[in-house]
């Protein structure tokens, strides 16, 4: 076999640009790694830029400021208690053990910085370890204009230039400026930050997108090339191992030697449709052309068949990160439906009018009852006391646009029985569901599927709703109904690798100098979601490990703990 001739070389060469390979990269380059960052498409951020940008770490340092009591052994057996055996325990506890040494390091190391959630609570906090706040944190508001490439930052698509720049915790207070007006003076400073924004043209961004961008700023400062239009052709290896990679940078083929490893980063199969069809089995045509997913155009699957090809194996490949969403009339991207669903005065149903799920549960699991089971499409179903109080998706309270009646993606009806017709749905079974709905509403119990009763469901409810923040009858005209599917905010399955994040063989054996994180590798907690940012917080966790194990840097994580708690 004739000797490759190498056109660049680098210790580390990371593929792909989301809060997983920006951390591998940030790291590398900290420990003093001469690192490449590559990315397929003309923008970087991947889906973490889409994202709220909020990481799940279990005993980080903000909590530990804060007071909040929180272990490992707790979060660790939150994990497990709810994960099963479908995950190594050793990746579990490397995760709870690393996540928090990862975010110090990267608070010392970096420009990222994270704020508390106190009241943001696990997906399960009632179950063994769970946690009533706290492990969430939030990426604090950044200035755009520190950047040389910020018209490279990926955003979500049809996203209104100058819209409100908040975090996750502040923008939660304004979406209840109606039912709760006091709550805006906890987040007053939101009003002149973006009053300055539009004069000054500060160009500040918050939630994902901050996050990239404090990534993308470290390694800016640290000279750190990343070259946009660069897509992973394959890996180069040698005696078994990967030595480098074969990419097309701007149409032109060239090989990269990776010295110390390559990092896969490059996002799960979200837009692949082959793909899609090959592994779920239930999918529509519609559903596998990735109408309701929320991932980044240029997750196409690339990295994963890159390291299947060397001999990778695959894990959880039949999984998402599910989303209830909808397609708004001309929107480029699917309206995700997070907390709504919590509120008084809405419930989801099937085409028989019949609720199926408690509405508030983490919408991981709502994604997949509706994908699993009869209901797709399910619908929102909704009266004019949520609509005249509530946000829904795009549609700020009371403010209803009529292209979207006309269009027909919501349906407005002055009666149960003409809303059903309208939508298809059996309207004998939805009168049936909207009588025991309210008798239970008015009662403040759910009897049938308990929203309501969890810490999650009443974080995501209306706190000035008495007596149950998430039940309220659906009484008064109009009614209207918004069809929800089964949207993702990507794939979950990728290449299966170990706690150091080094990709495996089917019998166990790793793939020399062969890293995955973030989507592009099977998902460390499994087919659970465990709070809000377990797709980050896993993701930067493993981007760290990985940088560390090319380094040679990963140790003993007792004392790696140690030193982070001096």
């Amino acid at each position: 076999m004739a000797e490759t001739s190498w056109d660049h070389e680098t210790d580390l060469l990371v593929v792909g640009t989301g809060a997983a390979g920006l951390t591998s990269a940030v790291v590398a380059a900290n420990e003093g790694l001469k690192v490449l960052v590559i990315e397929k498409t003309d923008m970087y951020g991947g889906t973490t830029a889409f994202s709220g940008g909020v990481a799940w770490i279990p005993n980080n340092p903000l909590m530990k400021a804060a007071g909040i009591p929180d272990t490992p052994q707790d979060a660790v057996t939150y994990l497990k208690h709810n994960i099963g055996n479908r995950v190594a325990p050793a990746k579990l506890e490397t995760f709870v053990e690393y996540a928090p040494v990862m975010t110090r390091y990267m608070t010392d190391n970096s420009e990222v910085k994270f704020q508390m959630m106190e009241d943001f609570p696990d997906y399960r906090p009632e179950t063994p370890g769970g946690c009533k706040g706290g492990r969430s944190i939030d990426p604090k508001v950044f200035s755009g204009r520190k950047l040389k490439d910020f018209d490279k930052l990926r955003k979500r698509p049809g996203s209104l230039p100058g819209g409100v720049v908040g975090s996750v915790k502040e923008l939660r207070r304004l979406a209840f400026f109606k039912s709760d007006p006091m709550g805006l003076l906890g987040v007053w400073t939101v009003i002149p930050r973006n009053i300055w924004n539009r004069i000054a043209g500060r160009q500040h961004i918050s939630s994902g997108r901050a996050l990239v961008a404090r990534l993308r700023y470290t390694l800016q400062e640290k000279t750190v090339p990343l070259w946009l239009n660069t897509g992973l052709d394959e890996l180069i290896t040698e005696g078994g191992a990967v030595v480098g990679a074969r990419v097309t940078r701007d149409g032109r083929s060239q090989t990269i030697r990776a010295k110390k490893g390559v990092v896969i980063a490059a996002g799960g199969f979200d837009h692949n449709s082959a793909m899609r069809r090959q592994y779920f089995d239930k999918a529509t045509e519609k559903w596998v052309a990735g109408a309701y997913s929320s991932g980044a155009p240029g997750s196409m699957g690339d990295g994963i068949r890159a390291g299947q090809a060397v001999g990778a194996a695959l894990d959880l490949m039949d999984d998402m990160w599910w989303m209830p969403s909808s397609n708004e009339p001309g929107a480029q991207a699917p309206t995700i439906h997070v907390f709504e669903r919590g509120l008084p005065h809405v419930m989801i149903v099937n085409k028989r009018g019949k609720r199926f799920a408690n509405e508030a549960r983490p919408y991981n699991e709502l994604g997949r009852v509706i994908y699993e089971n009869d209901a797709p499409p399910a619908f929102m179903v909704f009266d004019n006391d949520y609509r005249s109080r509530y946000t829904v998706g795009t549609m700020l309270p009371g403010m209803t646009p009529e292209r979207f009646i006309r269009d027909g993606y919501i349906k407005r009806a002055d009666t149960i029985e003409d809303l059903a017709r309208q939508t298809g749905i059996d309207a004998e079974g939805l009168k049936q569901q909207v009588v025991r709905f309210n008798t239970m509403a008015e009662a403040g119990r759910d009897d049938d599927f308990h929203k309501g009763e969890s810490a999650f469901d009443r974080y995501a409810g209306d706190k000035s709703h008495k007596p149950n923040p998430c039940l309220g009858p659906i009484a008064r005209a109009p009614f209207y109904a918004i069809e929800i599917n089964a949207g993702d905010l990507g794939t979950k399955g990728g290449l299966l690798t170990n706690e150091r994040a080094q990709v495996q063989r089917e019998d166990g054996t790793v793939i020399g100098g062969l890293y995955a994180v973030g989507n592009s590798s099977a998902c460390v907690v499994g087919d659970f979601y465990p709070g809000g940012g377990g797709t980050i917080g896993a993701a930067m966790t493993y981007g760290y490990l990985a940088a560390m194990h090319a380094a040679g840097k990963v140790g003993d994580p007792a004392k790696a703990l140690s030193a982070a708690a001096e």
